[in-house]
């Protein structure tokens, strides 16, 4: 096969690929957006990207979503669903080109996704049963119609055109136009004699597979003696062309009257208006229209692009499957953008209620107040952590894909277990009615590093915790009660375990439904969530929060337990230098260097700077609101210029200094000094 034959060949199957991954994206962004659309029918959470995401989670290894929340922060969950959205890309790319020509097989390959997703959604903590498969199972039928349609359409196309990007020689393409106009239907040589009366005076020509005009067999079809007979004739014909190039450049009108007109003047029905004089034969059935004498048959004609374009589409069965799989994949795609789009509205509503009956909630006054916040509780230092954190600005640590919008007028807390005498079932209205406390509280994640960000202090509006399960029956274990754990389950499915002997000791936990003086935000929780003082938060603050169940931590491994996360996790004593920011350039000067310290039930009795390997310096500490909250402190420093390491640590009410040792987060929070390196100019 000649280097020209071989191109065309490659760039078929190139363009077969392109086509064959383009419908595989097509196929997974429409199996998507069906699965969108089918999970507002059932529920969002349903969705397959969230339900693969959730197991994905569930199975990753601590100290890889250790690593998420300390690389991504809050947008570890947004990190996570693009992830996936850039694998399933990937595999709808190479199911694709695979479906392009096994189409039957790729179409099972969609299928086989849409069954993981099914399974995920159905394995979730949260899951509702079956009906949850629906969206994965329904997107992917969607999705593997639509790819083995598409590749039906890839299959045939680019063999045909890449033939097409060449003009066939009339062997291999049966037919050629019988004149210059463009766009002529072309006429086959033997039908066009048969109709044509024979002439008067008659030509002799060899026959050969461009005298046939495209009538002839294929080169393989011919015997050996119609092959030499042909190749002598072109031979011949080339010959005399070269030889007498005059003779086909004659104007001789007599001659061309004696060889292309009947006796009595008529013109020849095969004669061309615009022939040459005295052109050969051989030469009118072998010529194109328009073309040079020597030009060979595989040049492409001269004539507009665009006619050109819609011959060579036109040779493909049925019209054009270049515009066919065109019009296709685009229908397609609109019409998957628009169930994608439907099912996210339709999802979107379905918040509607929550979010309007968080609208109408009004928050009773406390029966009891948070003490007043002491005005020396808070220092006026630039760029120092404010002593209340502002709600949109604390921190958010969970494992929900999609936040649960939960309507307040339908909520609904059971409380029942071991040691549970009195089982209840509460409602957003009986917590309403009931004697509400008001207290600032210091959250801490357990995934805060050293200095972290995960922390925050929040003005929590609640019900006494302790008070209600009293109320149940409930006794803690160093009063003869039965159960040691106290699990609190999520509506997503997320159970958190805290010590009974904790939440029963004194302190002020909380069945909290409101923040710096509004209801819970979704994020945070709404309509009601835990908060314990002095426990990380993956033991104690629950959010969204719909059962409690008392039990023991033999019986029962929470969530992260099961993850290799210590059972209890008291908080421990921690400080922060919030100013200056690490590799901040200063002046030389005066400076001050300030920050947060916590050690919630035991509250910070002193904070200490080292500047470089110097001895530490007291800082100044702001006045304590409580013990459950932070203190804010600062140092003052005469900069020098160079480079310089700064350290704090913090000493508890108990007089324990805060740890040198080195720890990560896992498995039950880190430690150490946090310290920054600056510059002085």
């Amino acid at each position: 096969m000649s280097e020209e034959r071989k191109v065309p060949g490659r760039q078929a199957r190139r363009r077969r690929r392109a086509l064959g991954a383009l419908s595989g994206v097509l196929a997974g962004y429409a199996s998507l957006a069906v699965a969108e659309l089918v999970s507002a029918a059932v529920r969002p959470e349903s969705g397959p990207v969230v339900a693969v995401g959730g197991a994905a989670i569930d199975r990753t290894p601590a100290l890889v979503k250790d690593w998420a929340i300390r690389t991504f922060g809050t947008q570890d969950k947004l990190v996570l669903q693009l992830g996936i959205l850039l694998v399933l890309v990937l595999i709808a790319l190479a199911l694709g080109v695979f479906a392009a020509h096994h189409r039957r097989v790729g179409a099972a390959g969609v299928s086989l996704f849409g069954v993981v997703g099914a399974f995920a959604a159905t394995e979730r903590p949260d899951s509702t049963g079956f009906v949850d498969a629906l969206p994965s199972l329904v997107g992917a039928v969607a999705g593997a119609g639509l790819l083995y349609v598409l590749a039906g359409a890839v299959r045939g196309a680019p063999e045909r055109s890449a033939v097409a990007n060449q003009e066939p020689t009339n062997a291999e393409a049966g037919t050629e136009p019988v004149n210059a106009e463009a766009g002529a239907e072309p006429v086959n040589a033997e039908a066009c004699a048969a109709r044509t009366p024979a002439p008067r005076t008659a030509v002799h020509l060899p026959v050969t597979a461009a005298t046939a005009r495209g009538t002839a067999r294929p080169e393989g079809g011919r015997n050996p003696a119609e092959r030499q007979q042909t190749d002598v004739g072109q031979q011949t014909d080339r010959a005399e062309q070269a030889d007498e190039p005059e003779r086909t450049e004659r104007t001789d009108e007599n001659a061309q009257a004696q060889e292309d007109t009947r006796p009595d003047g008529e013109q020849l029905p095969n004669q061309r208006p615009n022939q040459r004089p005295n052109q050969g034969p051989n030469q009118r059935l072998t010529q194109r229209p328009n073309q040079p004498p020597n030009q060979p048959l595989n040049q492409p004609l001269n004539q507009p692009l665009n006619q050109r374009l819609s011959r060579r589409l036109n040779r493909w069965p049925g019209g054009s499957p270049r515009r066919r799989f065109l019009t296709l994949a685009a229908g397609s795609a609109v019409a998957a953008t628009a169930a994608g789009a439907l099912g996210r509205s339709l999802n979107g509503s379905r918040g509607a209620g929550a979010i309007a009956s968080r609208a109408r909630i009004v928050l009773p006054a406390p029966v009891s107040h948070a003490p007043p916040v002491p005005r020396a509780a808070r220092l006026a230092v630039k760029g120092i952590s404010p002593f209340l954190t502002p709600g949109k600005d604390l921190y958010r640590v969970d494992t929900a894909l999609v936040v649960p919008k939960i309507d307040a007028g339908l909520w609904r807390l059971r409380i029942h277990g071991k040691g549970v005498t009195r089982p209840v079932t509460l409602s957003f209205d009986d917590l309403l009615r009931r004697d509400l406390i008001e207290r600032h509280i210091t959250l801490t994640c357990v995934s805060n590093e050293v200095g972290g960000p995960y922390t925050g202090n929040i003005r929590w509006l609640g019900v006494r915790l302790a008070d209600l399960l009293a109320e149940c029956g409930v006794r803690p274990p160093s009063k003869g009660g039965p159960a040691d754990q106290l699990v609190a389950r999520s509506v997503d499915g997320m159970t958190l375990g805290s010590p009974v002997e904790d939440v029963m000791d004194g302190r002020d936990a909380l069945l909290a439904i409101g923040m710096n003086g509004e209801p819970l935000t979704f994020d945070h929780g709404f309509p009601v969530r835990m908060v314990v003082p002095g426990l990380y938060g993956y033991v104690s603050a629950c959010k969204w929060l719909q059962e409690l169940e008392l039990t023991t931590f033999e019986d029962f491994d929470p969530y992260w337990v099961r993850r290799d996360w210590a059972r209890r996790a008291p908080i421990k004593t921690a400080s922060r230098i919030d100013t200056p920011k690490p590799l901040a350039q200063l002046e030389p000067g005066p400076v001050t260097i300030a920050g947060v310290a916590w050690a919630q039930r035991r509250g910070i009795e002193r904070v200490e700077v080292r500047i470089d390997d110097g001895p530490w310096q007291d800082a100044r500490l702001a006045a304590e609101d409580t013990r459950d909250t932070w203190r804010q402190w600062s140092l003052s420093w005469q900069a020098v210029p160079g480079n310089h390491s700064l350290t704090v640590r913090a000493t508890d009410g108990t007089g324990q200094v805060q740890t040198s040792r080195r720890a990560k987060t896992v498995p039950d929070g880190a430690s150490g000094h946090h310290s920054v390196v600056i510059t002085v100019d």
